[in-house]
């Protein structure tokens, strides 16, 4: 069987051992960015289901858990830079894992040009001073798509370092101003209310699917396994803590925020445009400011997290000649997969430009993020269930795996994740989100087609993948030894 020569092979070799386990987990805390979606998703929420959003990111925490445990399980046993796609291959084959992949891929895609769109347009008008302008706003968005690229194609240790200083800086403030709301009592005084059930809420199940989206980004651990230290350790690890340590942030941030205005006075939180400056000018002053500034550190820390993972997602998959073996290239100065780099983020900033000729940057912004996200949840629904059949597969073989873990936490992970997919699909929704499931249905023939069409051009190609996917040089995947190990 054929072999990757060396020469190609060091070119297409990331850095070992750069992370330990405090450098793998931040990528994943960042990525989730509590701040973004505690300043934008807790208002909606509690329009939906009243004071109760702290009780229901609980829950969605726990549930979160379990799809995090089922990649945790999968990345202590394949350690790989292509992560899901390596995972859904080992368990179920390639042609699978590839038209997962291209979903998730075309899903980040789509979804970031939303984010980008969006956070031209907010810099434009709070950093700025201006409403949306023709121009302006894209301008905008162009630079701030080349600035957190950069530090992705830098190295990745400098851009594990960005995205800490601006994730400490996130989270130091909103947890000084939660505490301070907290000690201080609030509006009324603390309350457990808003651990308690909604009441009188039709629309619990739609604000369970906004909990649940609200932790997507927390696997950005994995595809940074082949650069770290003892990844069959740390990277599970890793996938785990940023589903818990966000919990704990989104439980805490909501419960601030509803005391802040008083349980008795959830409508004002749900119509104010901006409930944490509101929240910060009455309880700790020096902090308000500054709201701007926490909401783009969050984001940009998110979106360093998600160029670094997703680019050593598209690395892997070149090298296991998924795609085009150009993306497959590692930069002989910085060690880092720039070549996928750009290719992830160039195509989601003109996705995000070129809608606003066609709508205003907010209605972009929604949409896209929205129909996007739903290629990210396929991937998680995909890793559950490979989790099952890799259990089937390694028992076959003589190798017994945690049937709780393995067979009863990934139906878990599935059936929670049931709820942000007819969240997004549910009839009914107004134009364009009424689309959204005839343009889901595009996005994963897209995936199918796509795997149909190299598996028949180039079968060779997918006999090779599984050894490829994790850095070999196209071995039998038989002959792995990780295949029955663990």
């Amino acid at each position: 069987m054929a072999t990757v020569p060396k020469a190609a092979k060091a070119r297409q070799s990331l850095q070992h051992g750069q992370l330990g386990l405090f450098g793998v987990i931040m990528p994943g805390v960042a990525q989730v960015a509590p701040a973004f979606n505690l300043f934008f998703t807790t208002g909606l929420m509690v329009s939906l289901a009243g004071a109760s959003a702290p009780l229901i990111f609980l829950i969605s925490m726990v549930g979160m858990v379990a799809t995090a445990s089922s990649l945790a399980q999968f990345a202590s046993i394949y350690p790989s830079a292509g992560s899901f796609i390596t995972y859904i291959t080992r368990a179920i084959g390639t042609k699978v894992a590839l038209a997962v992949g291209v979903i998730t891929i075309l899903g980040y895609i789509i979804a970031f040009g939303g984010i980008y769109i969006f956070v031209g347009s907010y810099i434009v008008q709070n950093v700025f001073g201006n409403p949306h302008i023709w121009g302006l706003t894209q301008i905008v968005t162009i630079a701030y798509g080349v600035l957190v690229v950069a530090p992705v194609v830098l190295g990745l240790r400098f851009g594990v370092r960005v995205t800490v200083a601006l994730y400490a800086f996130e989270v130091i403030l909103l947890l000084v101003m939660s505490i301070t709301i907290l000690v201080r009592g609030g509006h009324d005084g603390l309350s457990g209310t808003p651990f308690g059930w909604p009441s009188g809420s039709t629309d619990v199940l739609l604000t369970f699917s906004l909990a649940v989206l609200a932790f997507g980004g927390f696997e950005a651990a994995a595809p940074l396994a082949e650069e770290t230290q003892n990844p069959r350790r740390n990277v599970p690890i890793a996938v785990i803590g940023a589903v818990i340590i966000s919990g704990i942030i989104y439980v805490v941030g909501s419960y601030a925020l509803v005391t802040a205005f008083g349980v008795g006075h959830t409508s004002a939180l749900a119509t104010d445009p901006n409930p944490f400056r509101t929240a910060a000018h009455a309880f700790i002053p020096f902090v308000a400011p500054l709201i701007t500034w926490i909401f783009l550190s969050s984001v940009t820390s998110s979106y360093v997290a998600a160029n670094t993972q997703t680019s050593r997602v598209i690395f892997a998959g070149a090298r296991g000649g998924l795609w085009s073996r150009s993306l497959a290239g590692v930069s002989p100065r910085f060690r880092t997969p720039a070549a996928a780099a750009v290719a992830f983020v160039a195509p989601s900033i003109a996705i995000g430009v070129i809608s606003t000729a066609f709508t205003s940057p907010a209605t972009a912004s929604g949409f896209l993020s929205t129909y996007g996200i739903l290629g990210l949840v396929i991937m998680y629904l995909a890793a559950n269930a490979a989790l099952v059949v890799d259990w089937a597969r390694l028992r076959r073989r003589g190798v017994r795996k945690n049937p709780w873990l393995w067979v009863v936490v990934p139906v878990i992970g599935i059936a929670v994740l049931a709820i942000p997919v007819w969240g997004d699909l549910r009839p009914g929704q107004a134009s364009p989100y009424n689309t959204l499931p005839w343009l889901t249905i595009a996005l994963v023939a897209a995936g199918i087609i796509y795997a149909l069409v190299l598996a028949r051009l180039r079968p060779r190609v997918l006999e090779q993948a599984p050894a490829l996917l994790e850095g070999g040089d196209g071995e039998d995947p038989a002959t792995n030894p990780l295949a029955v190990s663990g």
